[in-house]
């Protein structure tokens, strides 16, 4: 008897999802994946980890979440397809469905992560083995709410991000306000617990940095959040539905002056 393909296996359990959770969930809300195209009803999230459930969280199709698609609908507008293969990206924390996709169309993809073996160079954000202007991208999503000294990872992601690059660094929306010293026995276990202010402290490295928000697009995307927990959670547009929002944070490319080594006149 001849083995069974992983692939091939993979491939049919997708293709059974996409025909059949539109069918048995009928009467759902449908929704558009802006990484598959799958059109119906996405998934919930139930979880027993605090304030992550919610409802119609996933594509059934590739697994993607709601900040997952997001975030590729904001690489694609930003930096078009069509130029990745001659682009590099760092991606922090791999999602494997946008991994299994941005790998084979950037010219240089690089994952990162400092637990999981499975990537390509186990690192510490706050001090990075690149050169300086390494990467056109740098995806680092959901990562720096749980790192110690996280101003020293913003800088790292700063120095190797090339002239006119940007990158990604969207955390949890959890206050309205930052709460720099959550409490020891806090449940989330996070070093800082963000609110939407957390991104000014991006304007101090950074040279632009633009907050992207699932208000801009089309409720059919679903880039907003439907939480089930009980918690206040920031951005709240009705019961059990907040907003989201995305950093995209950018390194300028430098001025150059035309005229400095031309003579002005009258220096002739």
């Amino acid at each position: 008897m001849s083995a069974v393909n992983p692939g091939a296996m993979r491939f049919a359990k997708v293709a059974l999802k996409r025909l059949l959770f539109p069918l048995i969930l009928f009467t759902r809300q449908r929704y558009r994946c802006v990484i598959c195209g799958y059109f119906g009803p996405f998934a919930h999230k139930r979880t027993a980890k605090p304030l992550r459930s919610r409802l119609n969280a996933k594509c059934p199709s590739c697994g993607a979440m709601e900040r997952h698609r997001f975030q590729w609908q904001i690489l694609g507008d930003i930096s078009k397809p069509s130029a990745w293969s001659e682009q590099s990206l760092l991606h922090f924390a791999p999602e494997p469905c946008l991994e299994e996709r941005l790998r084979p169309r950037f010219r240089t993809y690089v994952s990162a992560d400092l637990f999981r073996s499975n990537v390509d160079q186990q690192v510490d954000v706050r001090d990075l083995p690149f050169a300086d202007n390494s990467f056109d991208v740098i995806l680092c999503s959901m990562v720096l709410h749980y790192v110690e000294g996280y101003e020293g990872g913003l800088q790292e992601i700063y120095r190797v991000l090339k002239p006119g690059g940007f990158a990604m660094m969207p955390v949890p929306m959890i206050h309205e306000k930052t709460n720099d010293e959550p409490a020891k026995n806090s449940i989330l276990k996070m070093v800082v617990e963000p609110g939407p202010d957390f991104y000014d402290r991006y304007k101090t490295i950074f040279d632009t940095v633009t907050i992207c928000t699932s208000l801009d697009f089309s409720d059919e995307l679903h880039f907003f959040l439907e939480q089930t927990d009980d918690h206040a959670f920031p951005m709240t547009l009705s019961h059990q539905k907040q907003a989201d929002i995305i950093p995209v944070v950018f390194k300028a490319k430098p001025v150059v002056n035309l005229y400095a080594t031309f003579p002005t006149q009258g220096q002739e």
